[in-house]
């Protein structure tokens, strides 16, 4: 007599018995718990997805950067991308097989799911398993773009159009429906990353602006880790307190010019902070002309327009432990003077890690700049399993009080 399965080894959604056999006349599946539908929507998203993923790499010649950067991307994403127990076989011992059971024995890309699971990637039957393609697409663009791209103008282009063509293909495909707003999404990332990482480029290749390297020789030292990092080269023949007092003149700020000349303007206070950007205001058409009219006898160096870039205390997360910053204001907003070139290249929701000096007048001015990330920066926690290792057993004593040379003892016996 056969074996009655028990309805947990016939899965998660298996219909009763007592519900017939499912095909009757006016049969109507019964609503399933939070739980069945859960398992159902996960397990049936990870095998869409994987075979998504094999099926695009079967249509698409990727070689060279162009598997690194795809590699990225997936591994980003909880995807392994390991070489699986198939891969040395010979294509004749697949011969018989479909080209859909073909491309699964030997495909390198496994999403893990239940007992299945690689601790290095996430496992689909855990609670706090998520689908985020614009997540995985910021996180990819934040931090493993410039690494492996080392922000080449063309590399760049080639890593965000691999990217980009993935999301397409998964649209065209009607791959997961149901995410259709997530990866819609996740191609409007691929526009932000095109357009913000030239400008944070031209951005740095700017800074720090005439008027904050006047301040800086003003009223502080220039210390050899300052703007070291973005290949900063001071002009010739600058003069920082012709161009620091004409700026100040020019957008009125009179108190500032009156300590100077009385010798009371001075620090008040400098801090190291995390700050996301909330507006840019670029000086108005009467301010640039002004400046353009300036001219400052002896000097052949021209003052350049600057306006306002406002901000706000904000975090950039990674995998270090952040200190708690301290908070610029009890609203949390100020500004500071940034020539005009360089606010062309800046749009809100960018953040900075900026060294800021202000003085007892409140005129800020920035030190130095050490980190500049994009509005859409996300910081992804499987970039920290990227060098994982799982623990093994370790049959060899470790030192201790009883035997504190133990490691030492082992080494010399294995080089006998």
């Amino acid at each position: 007599m056969p074996s009655r399965k028990s309805m947990a080894s016939r899965g998660p959604c298996a219909l009763p018995r007592n519900r017939g056999t499912g095909f009757e006349d006016f049969f109507a599946d019964p609503p399933m718990t939070p739980v069945e539908a859960a398992e159902e929507k996960l397990e049936i998203y990870a095998a869409r997805i994987q075979a998504c993923i094999q099926r695009f790499r079967s249509r698409r010649r990727l070689q060279g950067d162009l598997t690194v950067y795809f590699n990225e991307y997936l591994f980003l994403g909880g995807i392994d991308t390991s070489q699986n127990s198939f891969s040395g076989l010979d294509h004749k011992d697949l011969k018989d097989l479909t080209p859909a059971e073909r491309r699964d024995a030997t495909a390198t890309d496994t999403v893990h799911s239940g007992s299945s699971a690689n601790q290095q990637f996430y496992n689909g039957n855990r609670e706090h398993w998520s689908v985020d393609f614009a997540g995985v697409a910021a996180g990819f663009f934040s931090t493993s773009l410039g690494q492996l791209t080392g922000f080449e103008k063309k590399k760049i282009e080639t890593a965000i159009a691999v990217v980009e063509h993935f999301l397409r293909y998964v649209l065209q495909h009607d791959v997961c429906p149901e995410y259709q707003d997530d990866v819609e999404s996740a191609l409007l990332v691929c526009q932000q990353a095109r357009k913000e990482w030239p400008m944070l480029n031209r951005l740095s290749d700017d800074l720090p602006g005439h008027f904050n390297l006047a301040a800086t020789e003003c009223f502080s030292t220039m210390e050899p880790g300052d703007w070291s990092l973005l290949s900063f080269t001071r002009p010739e023949n600058f003069d920082a307190k012709a161009v620091f007092l004409a700026t100040c003149a020019l957008c009125g700020e009179m108190e500032t010019l009156n300590r100077y000349s009385n010798g009371h303007l001075e620090p008040a206070k400098e801090l190291t902070c995390t700050v996301q950007v909330t507006e840019t205001r670029r000086p108005s058409d009467s301010l640039v002309q002004k400046f353009a009219a300036l001219c400052i006898e002896g000097s052949s160096h021209a003052v350049e327009p600057v306006g306002k870039l406002f901000f706000k205390t904000a975090v950039i997360e990674d995998e270090w432990e952040q200190p708690e910053m301290p908070r610029l204001l009890k609203n949390d907003q100020r500004w500071i003077y940034l020539e005009d070139r360089m606010l062309a290249n800046i749009t809100p929701g960018m953040r900075m890690e900026m060294k800021i000096i202000e003085l007892n007048t409140g005129i800020r001015f920035v030190k130095t700049i050490l980190r500049l990330v994009p509005s859409f920066y996300t910081f992804l926690p499987q970039q920290m399993m990227k060098h994982y290792k799982p623990p093994r057993e370790h049959d060899r004593a470790a030192p201790s009080v009883h035997d504190p040379s133990a490691e030492e003892g082992r080494i010399a016996r294995e080089l006998e």
